[in-house]
């Protein structure tokens, strides 16, 4: 996928168009070691889905030490409404626009969450936009689950799923 695939009106709007996967690429791993939103940052992974030298979409998970629901900042730092002490990913992801509705994305999604230096990961999240009905179906498609059918702090939905079934029994609030 060349740069041309991020110029789709609907992944420049979810997104941010081109710049988007290269700013991903540029910022590698300056994050990790850093606090965000509550949590300690552990990894930032980052793949292109390839068959044959063609791109067919990006993908990255930023790993971090415990699950928080962040609520904004305050005169203290991050406000957390709730936290969970569990590795936890966090994924994005954008799909060449030729090649959407054909289970490309849901593979990426599955194929990301078995990755070995992922394995102790236990929970997976993605942050979505309510419009972005194609991101929605397709993290459903891949065995997430809404969190909360209310938008958080930034407008965005949030789509979880466990490794296990087991580790279902640690849960946040909705």
């Amino acid at each position: 996928m060349s740069s041309r695939g991020f110029r789709d009106p609907e992944t420049q709007r979810f997104l941010g168009g081109p710049q988007w996967p290269a700013r991903m690429l540029e910022l590698g791993d300056c994050g990790v070691g850093q606090g965000f939103r509550g949590a300690v940052q552990t990894g930032a992974y980052r793949y292109l889905a390839e068959v044959e030298g063609r791109v067919l979409g990006y993908i990255d998970c930023g790993t971090f030490d415990r699950c928080t629901v962040y609520a904004g900042e305050g005169a203290d730092g991050p406000i957390i409404t709730d936290s969970m002490d569990v590795a936890t990913g966090s994924i994005a992801f954008v799909v060449d626009p030729q090649l959407r509705r054909r289970g490309l994305g849901r593979a990426m999604i599955v194929a990301v969450m078995g990755r070995p230096e992922l394995r102790s990961v236990a929970l997976f999240e993605a942050g979505v936009e309510p419009e972005n009905t194609a991101s929605r179906r397709c993290l459903q498609a891949a065995g997430f689950h809404l969190r909360s059918a209310r938008p958080d702090l930034e407008g965005m939905l949030c789509y979880r799923a466990w490794r296990h079934a087991s580790d279902r029994s640690a849960t946040l609030p909705r």
